[in-house]
């Protein structure tokens, strides 16, 4: 048996390189234990003639498929027989390293065993030239990680704070004909508390409303209340009071309970929205390529055998999918994986589900209670099933359907039946089918959808059964687009015509039994780019006929039609968008003719941004507006204005002016977030549901990247208006308007936070007099380059650079600095300094000597 041998990186790159260059199954050699004389010769050399790997424990990096795992890793190679092949003999710990989905059971974490102990169809390759072990284990045996998956291990469920976010706007406006003058003032208000991942918030409104013929007065409106939670085991959300329920199977309902429902933003990127499967089989390692419409959306490398992609991002609306494999012989095989989808299209694997239950807002003079689930699971590429249930008193409602996407497009049904006591008391039941179509054709990238509803006489929607009780007790009349509907359809093709721009095509039909009324509307847009100029024309048509007296009694009353009025509407739009761009300033210039049947107008405005992160933003604008009269006299008013708004560090400044022939207007606005955390009360720009407290003490001036004028206050704070939840966010600081007596050790800092988190995200800074100090010893000589500096505390402040120069930041007017470069005694120096810390200089140069302590 061969001898083991114990060789470390460099032994064993300096020998195998020179007489094996290549890997363990590369191309033939020989080589001639001539070459080597002494106490070692004929001692088994040949071995190095044949295409083996000699026993022993190398220090390797491994590769599974292609992609690092595990590097500098001990691996022990042991011949199986004599004269066999050494095989690696890989440990627990790399398997695991690997994501072997299923391992077998061993008592020992230190036991290697042969990678076909492992998993039976895997192989291996070691290239002892560069020391990598590559392993080739099919994608069937691993536990696939999709793209964009992040642990929930590491959301960040953010601080513990209070915030109130505020848009309040003023307008004054006064007639100049009959000198009537208004003031309107209008806040809304969005404030919460975070508690962990408790998440408490109340939407609500400030107005005031004054004018000259009328007495002054405030009115405050309580909008909703809810607290939420996430929950991360079931990648769902809770919600308990005000909310909404969110099935797109029987639309939405405004109430107060209980929500708990599928928050796909939980899911990782790869994981969210609908794309198809992809499935094959590579007979070799492969390259595999993803196309839609020619454009190259995902790139693989997989290992012989069958494999699977599971995570296309979600590209809905472009084509079918193409999909080569190009085999490491060069040969290469191509197919093709349907791609269409509608609304209601579940990823295969994936399922989303609702339940809620609770009270119809709006409907408390009567029995509002009710209850709803949603269930919906994509099967595999061709079916996603969906299942529903909407329950009241004397009300329910069933419904079951699915998608199914073909070659041809994807075509989803749903049917729904209800049963309700509804109008006059009496029993209405009947049937609602929706049916819908959507295609990407590849000829010509055509896109088409099209949906379809038709309901029978009896059916019912739970919102209009609970109008219909409530006028029935209360007198209230009841207004729906919904009850007594008998069809609705609607049409919308995209057709992309290359350099000649894009031509959009929409109609859309609704009806209702007895022939209450029929609205019918066609639309044709046009779009094209020449250069940087963006152009469009829209022609829009729409039919309406209705019921006249509908509008002045109830559901519940008898139709007269008798009172049916038409009415036909034509209109016309055209735009065009120049941008005049000058250095830094942002501007453009456009001009909108819009004309109707009762009037015509033109608009010409120009916008624009100054300021490196478009801090500063304004318009101006100028048109008429021509009116037609039942005397066929004209007018034409015109009418100019503009405004302004300024990102500041405490939120947007906004201010706006017009004016017209018998008018004028004059407004001022304001937005922003304030604050309330265990650090102080900060002010910033207004934000999203979710977003991040910055703390980076010192730090004062600091300009927040993306922070629409966000800055780091006198407190270290600051706050950073938006984040994507569960997604990585880089949180960066600009430091060229930071104070100059600190300094950040580090610009960008990262962040996942739970959806509706107030992120903490601190930047650790060094407080100080920035000193370039040149040292030398008292010989004449330098500290050795890398040695540490202390200061008076002992704090680690820097190290010696080039030429004993030492950079540092020194809060003491005077003191002295530690320099060390090594444990003895003679391997240390003092450097004594004494500075003028009230210096604008922002750095400040010595010339000192390192006295040997």
């Amino acid at each position: 048996m061969s001898p083991t041998i114990n060789l470390n990186r460099k032994s064993l790159a300096l020998l195998i390189a020179i007489v094996c260059s290549g890997s363990a199954q590369g191309e033939e050699y020989y080589f001639d234990p001539a070459l080597l004389q002494g106490a070692t010769y004929g001692q088994n050399i040949a071995r190095f003639n044949e295409q083996q790997t000699p026993s022993g424990d190398y220090l390797a990096d491994v590769y599974v498929n292609g992609t690092l795992v595990a590097s500098s890793t001990n691996i022990r190679f042991n011949a199986v027989k004599e004269g066999q092949q050494a095989e690696p003999c890989l440990p627990l710990s790399v398997m695991k390293a690997a994501q072997i989905k299923s391992l077998p059971a061993t008592d020992a974490a230190t036991e290697c065993r042969p990678l076909r102990e492992w998993v039976p169809h895997a192989g291996w390759q070691f290239d002892s030239a560069t020391l990598r072990l590559l392993l080739t284990i099919p994608m069937t045996e691993l536990t696939h990680k999709p793209r964009g998956y992040i642990s929930p291990s590491e959301w960040d469920s953010g601080a513990l704070a209070l915030f109130l976010r505020h848009n309040t706007n003023w307008t004054r406006t006064e007639n100049t004909d009959s000198h009537y003058r208004y003031q309107y003032l209008w806040s809304g208000l969005n404030m919460g508390v975070n508690l962990g991942l408790w998440q408490v918030r109340h939407q609500s409104n400030l107005r005031y409303a004054n004018s000259n013929q009328s007495r002054s007065a405030w009115r405050y409106n309580s909008v909703r209340t809810w607290v939420q939670r996430p929950v991360a085991s079931i990648n769902s959300i809770l919600s308990l009071g005000d909310s909404y329920t969110d099935s797109s199977l029987f639309g939405s309902l405004s109430f107060n309970g209980a929500k708990l429902v599928t928050d796909e933003r939980m899911r990782p990127q790869g994981k969210r929205g609908y794309a198809p499967e992809v499935r094959g089989v590579a007979a070799s390692s492969a390259h595999v390529v993803v196309k839609q419409l020619g454009k190259v959306i995902y790139e693989t490398n997989v290992p012989p055998g069958p494999f699977y992609i599971d995570d296309l991002y979600n590209t809905r609306y472009q084509g079918d999918l193409e999909v080569e494999v190009i085999e490491a012989s060069g040969k290469t095989s191509r197919f093709t994986v349907p791609y269409s989808s509608v609304p209601d299209s579940v990823r295969p694997g994936n399922w989303h589900y609702s339940l809620a239950f609770g009270r119809v807002r709006q409907y408390y003079d009567i029995e509002n209670r009710f209850f709803e689930g949603t269930f919906q699971h994509g099967v595999n590429n061709t079916i996603t099933l969906n299942l529903g249930s909407r329950i009241a008193q004397r009300y329910q409602a069933w419904l079951a359907g699915g998608v199914w996407a073909t070659g041809m497009g994807a075509f989803g049904l749903n049917a729904t039946w209800s049963n309700a006591r509804a109008e006059h008391n009496d029993r209405q039941q009947g049937w609602r089918a929706e049916l819908s179509y959507s295609k990407t054709f590849t000829t010509g990238t055509n896109l088409v959808l099209a949906a379809y509803r038709y309901s029978t006489n009896g059916f019912r929607d739970l919102q209009d059964v609970l109008g219909v009780r409530r006028e029935a007790k209360t007198g209230i009349d009841y207004y729906s687009d919904t009850l007594h509907q008998r069809n609705r359809l609607s049409a919308t093709v995209s057709q992309p015509l290359g350099r000649l721009g894009t031509l959009n095509l929409s109609a859309s039909t609704a009806d209702y039994y007895n022939n209450q009324s029929r609205i019918t509307q066609l639309q044709m847009g046009y779009s094209n780019q020449w250069r940087n100029i963006s152009y469009g024309v829209n022609i829009a048509r729409q039919r309406t006929t209705w019921d006249y007296d509908r509008f002045y009694h109830g559901v519940n009353e008898p139709l007269d039609v008798s009172s049916r009025q038409k009415y036909t509407e034509t209109t016309m739009s055209f735009n065009v968008s120049i941008p005049l761009d000058w250095g830094e300033n942002r501007t453009s210039v456009a001009m909108n003719y819009n004309q109707s049947s009762q009037s015509r107008s033109s608009t010409v405005s120009m916008t624009g941004s100054s300021g490196e992160n478009s801090d500063l933003s304004w318009s101006v604008y100028g048109g008429y507006e021509r009116y037609r009269n039942s005397n066929s006299d004209s007018s034409a008013p015109t009418t100019f204005g503009g405004n302004l708004q300024q990102n500041t560090r405490f939120g947007a400044l906004r201010a706006n002016y017009d004016q017209g022939d018998n008018y004028r207007q004059e407004g001022l606005g304001a937005s922003g977030t304030l604050v309330l955390h265990p650090g102080g009360l900060t002010a910033g720009p207004y934000t999203s549901d979710t977003f991040a407290l910055i703390h980076a003490d010192g730090a004062q001036g600091a300009i927040v990247q993306n922070g629409q004028g966000a800055v780091v206050d006198r407190f270290g704070y600051a706050i950073l208006p938006s984040l994507s939840p569960y997604r990585v966010n880089n949180v960066t600081l600009d430091t060229r308007k930071m104070r100059s007596d600190a300094e950040l050790t580090g610009g960008s800092q990262q962040i996942v936070p739970y959806a509706g988190a107030i992120a903490r995200v601190n930047f650790a800074t060094i407080s100080g007099k920035a000193v370039l100090i040149s040292v030398k010893m008292p010989d004449g000589g330098i500290p050795p380059m890398g040695a540490d500096v202390f200061n008076g505390e002992g704090t680690n402040i820097g190290m010696v650079g080039q030429s004993g120069q030492i950079y540092a930041r020194i809060a003491h007017p005077s003191g002295s600095l530690l320099v060390r470069w090594g444990t003895g005694a003679n391997q240390r120096c003092r450097v004594a300094y004494q500075l003028d810390l009230h210096t604008k200089e922002p750095f400040l140069y010595l010339n000192k000597i390192c006295e040997k302590e």
